[in-house]
């Protein structure tokens, strides 16, 4: 395999901390694997003796398989090389894991560490968790209200309204999950509310505070927008003496805001300008201009996205201080309810022996690190994992948050560490990641020609291998206008740039990007293609949009066949007719768009295939059979066992389920069920005991069939089957969800 000089360095380089900074395409996932093969091929590490850091458990599973490929390669050059033989027998207990994978191996490994942790715990699923925790909170404020605790009830009218205390629920959890990517939670949450402890600077300027930055970066933002549109408006009237006072409207516009600009350095400053900002009256000439139009159209939208100022510069320092100030005793007592329910949540889990990963992190975090006069030091058990590991490689580490860098940095030797990522593809900060730590490495490390030998290394993998020179363009040209250091964490210029490093050769036909605009403010919107069902569009006065993309996508495809264009084929390296196999539709979600792209293509006999599983188990065969098993472990769940009684699994009647329900409005429906028993006569009777033959019976089975032997025994049982499969082409000879038939084919 050949490879660039900025790949090749980052394979090889040793002796520090690297950070490769990678862009999309670059292949940096294919130089970390191989950094990993020479470690262990070349060099003649164990395998075991690296720690690779992956984001997903199909990506360690990947690393693992690479890895093993390459060891096979150098057995066929050297079969007798027993090193190598020993590295297939230390794969399997290699340590190329997540993160979560990583700490629960040093949680399990070293838990008598720990207080009060069983080490049988089990890792709970994400339901149950959720679960637990709005029993908890529940519990915790029907306490508060019982022992008419009066901070609480200060919260309560803080935070909600008469009528409901969720929002103040749903903040306590908030905030709870959020400083769970925190490495030290408690010590967090106390310095973010003394920070509103501001008594002795009531009189200080409120600009050189937390808050007023924030405030004043916003309406700095907002001025320059509007300041920047007024200078496009004023060109617009410039050069036209009709429209000259218009002009110096626009222009006494433009120095107005310029002054409160230059004044945002001060709050009180600022205040007071803004207090006397007025816009002047639109000139009342009778001038028939497009130009005039115009402008006043740009003008008028500035000061509407400017009302802002008024929202935002509302009262002078002293009071705004004291509004930060008197919010103080308020944020001490949801802090206080916000520790005591974490507190009465572990406790839950512990009873239940239950763990969920934000535990299992902050649980190794407590075995690696200790305080040390007031530094964080490695613990012993950390340093004899320092003393093991060789490298430590972390993949895609713009999505790291600051627990797990402490936890990897505790491990780690101080210079061997080797990380790849690209910020630009950080998307998980809704999940407290925190992109910040790559840019500040990003600043900090040199490239080569700066580095010194004291320097961590930065090697940046901007070449990239998938597109052409035209996408590429044009994707640089989108992203400098739109990316910068407060959108994206990082300035996109020519240094960010996507660079060409794929060869192609020379083209067939002209290839340029293109951007198909379907205007939806015309009603009656058309397609104006060859491949269009002109029926179908007379049928339908309306279009939903997802449904009008998806035609066009649908019909663009069918042009670029039929019209045989070419594509260059890699692997019989020459230009081809293109298929429909080489296309593929990129979706921001699937769930709810997906479908309807699948009914547009089918329509044009365009074959597709879509990775909705998610869709697929929506469905109602499925839905059905998964309700049928929630009630065979519980039957006291009303909305499954409604559903598999309405069911042709059930086959009551929704008067026979009325019935029902009658005997006991007030107890749950499986209850209802026994005493309906004993009341009704005939058919019902019959069918109510026949369904609790099949639950007793199932039940029974379960405890020995293997889960699919036995949901196989249910759609047997129940005839399920053969409805689905008769439903199913009815479906497909009506045209209706003909998507979800061709999913279950395939599955």
């Amino acid at each position: 395999m050949k490879w660039t000089e900025e790949q090749s360095q980052a394979i090889n380089e040793k002796g520090a901390n690297i950070l490769v900074a990678a862009a999309a395409g670059s292949g940096k996932t294919a130089v970390l694997v191989e950094r990993i093969i020479k470690k262990v091929v070349e060099e003649g590490i164990d395998i075991d003796r690296l720690l690779v850091v992956t984001f997903t458990n199909s990506a360690a599973s990947e690393m693992r398989e690479r890895v093993l490929d390459a060891i096979y390669e150098k057995l066929d050059e050297n079969p007798n090389d027993e090193k190598l033989l020993r590295q297939i027998t230390l794969l399997n207990k290699s340590s190329i894991c997540t993160i979560d994978s990583f700490c629960l191996e040093v949680v399990r490994n070293n838990f008598y560490e720990l207080e009060n942790i069983s080490p049988n715990f089990r890792i709970a699923d994400t339901v149950e968790i959720e679960l637990l925790k709005q029993e908890v909170i529940e519990d915790l404020f029907q306490k508060k209200y019982e022992e008419e605790d009066n901070d609480f009830f200060k919260l309560i009218h803080t935070y909600t309204s008469y009528r409901d205390d969720t929002p103040l629920k749903d903040l306590i959890l908030k905030i709870y999950n959020y400083i769970g990517s925190n490495p030290f939670p408690e010590k967090w949450l106390n310095e973010k509310v003394e920070m509103f402890n501001i008594e002795n600077k009531i009189n200080d300027d409120f600009s050189t505070t937390p808050w007023g930055k924030v405030l004043l970066k916003k309406i700095e933002d907002e001025l320059i927008d509007g300041i920047s549109s007024l200078e496009s408006a004023s060109k617009i009237l410039e050069f036209n003496p009709d429209l000259e006072k218009f002009f110096q409207t626009i222009r006494n516009d433009i120095e107005m805001l310029k002054n409160l600009k230059d004044n945002l350095d001060n709050w009180d400053k600022a205040y007071e300008i803004n207090n006397n900002l007025k816009f002047l009256t639109w000139p009342r000439n009778k001038v028939d201009s497009i130009e005039k139009d115009e402008a006043k159209s740009i003008r008028d939208i500035v000061k509407e996205n400017l009302k802002i100022l008024g929202n935002i510069l509302v009262c002078d320092s002293k009071t705004a201080n004291e509004d930060i100030f008197d919010m103080y005793p308020v944020l001490l007592n949801l802090r206080n309810i916000i520790l005591e329910f974490e507190e009465e949540f572990s406790k839950r889990k512990r009873e239940k022996n239950i763990v969920d990963f934000h535990d299992v992190e902050h649980f190794a975090l407590k075995i690696l690190i200790r305080e040390k006069e007031g530094k964080i030091v490695p613990s012993d058990i950390a340093k004899k994992y320092q003393e093991k590991y060789q490298e430590i490689a972390i993949d895609e580490y713009q999505d790291s948050n600051l627990v797990q860098e402490y936890i990897l940095n505790s491990v780690a030797k101080g210079n061997n560490i080797f990380m790849v990522g690209d910020v630009k593809q950080s998307i998980y900060k809704f999940r407290q990641a925190m992109p910040e730590l790559f840019i500040s490495k990003y600043k900090k490390y040199k490239n080569k020609a700066d580095k010194t030998s004291e320097d961590d290394l930065k090697i940046q993998l901007f070449k990239n291998f998938r597109s052409r020179e035209n996408v590429l363009y044009f994707t640089n040209l989108i992203f400098q206008d739109i990316m910068s250091d407060g959108l994206g964490d990082i300035e996109y210029n020519e240094d960010e740039y996507l660079n060409l490093g794929a060869d192609y050769p020379e083209e067939k036909q002209n290839l340029n990007t293109e951007i198909d605009v379907i205007d939806l403010s015309d009603e009656d919107v058309e397609l104006n293609l060859e491949n269009v069902n002109e029926e179908k569009v007379e049928e339908e006065d309306r279009i939903e949009n997802v449904e009008l993309e998806a035609r066009f996508v649908a019909n663009k495809i069918k042009q670029l066949v039929d019209s045989k264009f070419q594509i260059w084929d890699k692997k019989e390296e020459a230009y081809r007719d293109i298929k429909y196999r080489d296309i593929v539709i990129l979706l921001r979600s699937t769930s709810s768009t997906a479908p309807v792209y699948e009914q547009e293509l089918l329509n044009l006999e365009i074959p597709v295939f879509s990775d909705s599983s998610q869709e697929y188990l929506d469905s109602i065969e499925i839905q059905t059979i998964m309700s049928l098993i929630k009630i065979i472990d519980n039957p006291m769940q009303d909305i499954p066992l409604v559903c598999v009684l309405r069911s042709y699994i059930g086959k009551f009647t929704d008067n026979e389920l009325v019935k029902i329900r009658l005997t006991d409005p007030y107890d749950n429906f499986y209850t209802c069920m026994q005493k309906a028993i004993m009341d009704v006569d005939g058919n019902l009777k019959e069918k109510i005991q026949n369904f609790f033959d099949n639950l007793d019976k199932w039940r029974k089975e379960k405890e020995y069939l293997a889960l699919d032997e036995f949901i196989w025994k249910i759609y047997s049982d129940t005839g399920y089957y053969n409805y689905c499969r008769t439903y199913s082409k009815w479906r497909f000879k009506t045209g209706k969800f003909k998507n979800v038939i061709s999913k279950s084919k395939r599955l």
